[in-house]
């Protein structure tokens, strides 16, 4: 069962008085998260109160009542105003775009990765296809930068590396993500990562782009243990 509240919020950066919605709480009952993580039912379906928009300024994050870093000069530019109007994306990723921007510019490269894949996944529901691929896109460069100043990605560096993987390919960039799976198979990880890697790997090869999930890694290992037992 998913609870929502309705709440308000006071923009820290305008002042302004917001009627947002809540999550109280969820469950992910509903099957297997995807490849990429993101959550099975019911929590899948609350991504629209995960973020919040100022109705007089702009300012997008889960909580606009606590003030971000740098956000109050950047709100006001005409990047993020563009990317806030934006008619390549649906409202709700544009959002999560919004909230990257912020946490891009406070240095949280991690963060804002996450928010673009965030972005990604409302572009899935509304089937954008180019301009989930275009979030994808951003969230991998920002994973990379993230890299390269040691932050972190995922408390599992293997879910990490999976989730980038994921988004290569989700994104058609098949060359590289090949490349970056045989990276990772070269060292030797756990069953259950080698699993998922091996299935990526099997994705990549048939240029499958789709959404993919664990679930389906795990059955195909299990399928063909049994049929090599059987042999």
């Amino acid at each position: 069962m998913t609870i929502m509240f309705l709440n308000y919020e006071k923009c820290a950066l305008c002042g302004e008085k917001n009627e947002v919605i809540m999550l109280g709480s969820s469950n992910t009952f509903g099957g297997s998260p995807d490849l990429d993580t993101r959550p099975a039912e019911m929590l899948r379906s609350t991504i629209n109160v995960w973020i919040h928009i100022c109705s007089s300024c702009g300012f997008c994050a889960p909580d606009i009542s606590k003030r971000i870093e740098k956000s109050s000069e950047l709100v006001r530019t005409d990047l993020y105003q563009q990317q806030l109007n934006s008619t390549e994306f649906p409202k709700l990723a544009n959002a999560f775009l919004c909230y990257s921007l912020i946490q891009e510019n406070a240095g949280d490269y991690a963060g804002a990765g996450w928010s673009c894949v965030h972005a990604s996944w409302v572009c899935d529901d509304t089937n954008s296809e180019e301009a989930a691929q275009k979030c994808r896109k951003k969230a991998i460069g920002l994973f990379q930068k993230a890299k390269e100043n040691s932050q972190v990605i995922d408390e599992e560096a293997s879910t990490a590396e999976i989730l980038i993987i994921d988004l290569l390919r989700r994104s058609r960039q098949f060359e590289l993500a090949l490349k970056t799976c045989d990276e990772n198979l070269k060292k030797n990880p756990e069953k259950s990562i080698l699993d998922v890697l091996k299935y990526e790997k099997i994705l990549i090869k048939n240029k499958d782009s789709a959404c993919h999930t664990i679930e389906e890694a795990t059955k195909r290992t299990k399928s063909q243990s049994k049929a090599g037992e059987k042999a």
